[in-house]
């Protein structure tokens, strides 16, 4: 009967001892599903905000195109080669701001969307540039696509 009485007596306390442990697991959870749901709502701010980001520079962007196209002293043909990348900026940025490694494949999908082989003569002239559009080209990432594209407008202004 004693045995009886011990085995009962430990079946319960365990059982309370697992009660207090699933209690406290639970509100572990309650607080963590709280963090996950808090940092998912900044995490959309802040893609919020950079997506904003890349429209107003593509706008800004295709505002010195457009002021550049204006001018009849410069190259056109270099101005119609980089006007996929300016047009189609916030896609881009988009796209490179995911990965490091992206820009290039970014604007060859554009360049490729845009006219066959334009992406070839598109990188063509990037070899043909100067050093600043290379190493901005080279770094394959979002610093490097800010700077390309600003590279390549202030590059042709100076034409």
């Amino acid at each position: 009967m004693i045995f009886i009485f011990a085995v009962i007596a430990m079946f319960v306390a365990v059982s309370v001892y697992f009660f207090f442990k699933a209690e406290s697991l639970q509100r572990e959870i309650i607080l963590m599903k709280r963090e996950v749901s808090n940092t998912k709502k900044e995490n959309k701010v802040y893609l919020d905000s950079v997506a904003i980001i890349a429209q107003r520079y593509e706008e800004i962007a295709k505002q010195k195109l457009l002021y550049l196209k204006d001018k009849e002293s410069l190259d056109t043909r270099v101005l119609e080669l980089i006007s996929p990348m300016i047009n189609n900026y916030a896609v881009i940025f988009s796209d490179s701001i995911r990965a490091k490694g992206k820009l290039q494949s970014a604007v060859k999908k554009v360049y490729e969307g845009y006219q066959k082989d334009s992406y070839k003569a598109f990188s063509n002239h990037i070899t043909q540039s100067n050093t600043e559009i290379k190493r901005a080209w080279s770094s394959n990432n979002i610093n490097g696509c800010i700077l390309l594209v600003d590279a390549l407008l202030q590059i042709d202004k100076k034409k």
